[in-house]
């Protein structure tokens, strides 16, 4: 039986997703694994296609859904122990030479197993390669070498995970996160790696799709974009810091992770120091860029010794960046730290 789903929302017409497609129904071939492409391009053409294309794809028609309807619909057909997600503009190779890598035998301290991710342009071709284990005990630690090791780029995002640990995170993001914004994308693979260790696959390598960050311009508009396009204000960037602590901190200490009680308040205190502290530090190098409220607040928070009175302090911080997103986020931590 095979252990492992590569999860696949789809939107682009045939023409422009089949290359990704083709490369994971190989992979899947290869490698006894499963392909879901939950499909709401609305091509007739491409359905026709993909419906006969191989015995490994299961096809999910998602008619009009939206991109987060349909990534739920996607996950929701899943039936394995693992799954990956993958773009369709991206693509997933295997290595003949070496053996598949056995999900089956890894260990319940593991959440999942990271590629090879090689980002790649059509305008510059493949960027180095990375490919690392998250094997340290300590979650703090695990999320704090994955920022160092990713050096900024967050495409080892794309890596399996235990099926009930990635579905749990997601569908709490999907339903309940005030933006559902893209720009939590690294939140998400913090959350991940303080569930749990990672292993690592030479044999798999995962090519990332960067064509909409191939130059300084892009990367400036789609920056200012990924806030702007949930209806934050302009200008929402410069509280990046504190936005990402929020979402790891309700993320990564909300019961139903693999992590224990003591474990999660032990995490607390770390992603604290990892996470707020530069936020706090961004205020006091940066005075002018924030107004007397944040500065006060963030006063505040060195002063408070226990980890969720920072927290809380924080929370009262976010309304400064949009008016109202204090409530949402309220709202956020009830619904996600209720058991059930």
């Amino acid at each position: 039986m095979p252990e492992l789903s590569l999860c696949m929302p789809s939107h682009r017409n045939l023409e422009n997703s089949r290359r990704s497609i083709e490369s994971a129904v190989a992979y899947c071939e290869a490698r006894d694994a499963v392909l879901i492409v939950s499909d709401n391009s609305g091509d007739a053409q491409k359905q026709a296609v993909l419906k006969d294309l191989s015995p490994r794809l299961v096809l999910v028609d998602s008619g009009n859904a939206s991109a987060i309807e349909n990534m739920e619909r996607a996950l929701d057909a899943v039936r394995t122990t693992f799954v990956m997600p993958m773009g369709d503009d991206d693509e997933i190779r295997f290595d003949a030479s070496l053996p598949a890598f056995d999900l089956a035998s890894l260990g319940y301290d593991y959440i999942g197993v990271t590629p090879v991710s090689v980002p790649f342009t059509t305008r510059h071709g493949d960027m180095p390669a990375k490919g690392f284990a998250l094997d340290s005990n300590d979650p703090g630690e695990r999320m704090s070498a994955y920022m160092a090791k990713a050096q900024g780029n967050n495409s080892l995002y794309y890596s399996m995970y235990r099926r009930d640990v990635f579905v749990s995170l997601v569908h709490a993001f999907t339903q309940h996160h005030p933006t559902k914004g893209s720009y939590c994308d690294w939140a998400l693979s913090q959350a991940l790696v303080s569930y749990g260790k990672m292993a690592h696959d030479p044999g798999t390598t995962f090519r990332y799709n960067m064509d909409k960050w191939d130059s300084a311009g892009k990367i400036a508009e789609m920056y200012q974009a990924l806030y702007t396009g949930v209806g934050l204000p302009v200008g929402s960037e410069k509280f990046e810091n504190l936005l990402m602590y929020l979402d790891v901190f309700i993320l990564s200490t909300r019961p139903g992770t693999p992590l224990p009680q003591d474990q999660r308040q032990k995490l607390a205190l770390s992603i604290n120091s990892r996470l707020l502290g530069p936020f706090i530090k961004q205020v006091a190098n940066n005075p002018d860029n924030f107004d007397g409220t944040v500065r006060h607040l963030s006063s505040m928070v060195l002063d408070e010794q226990d980890s969720f009175g920072q927290f809380q302090i924080a929370l009262l911080m976010v309304d400064k960046v949009q008016p109202g997103l204090k409530d949402r986020y309220v709202e956020f931590l009830k619904a996600v730290m209720t058991p059930g």
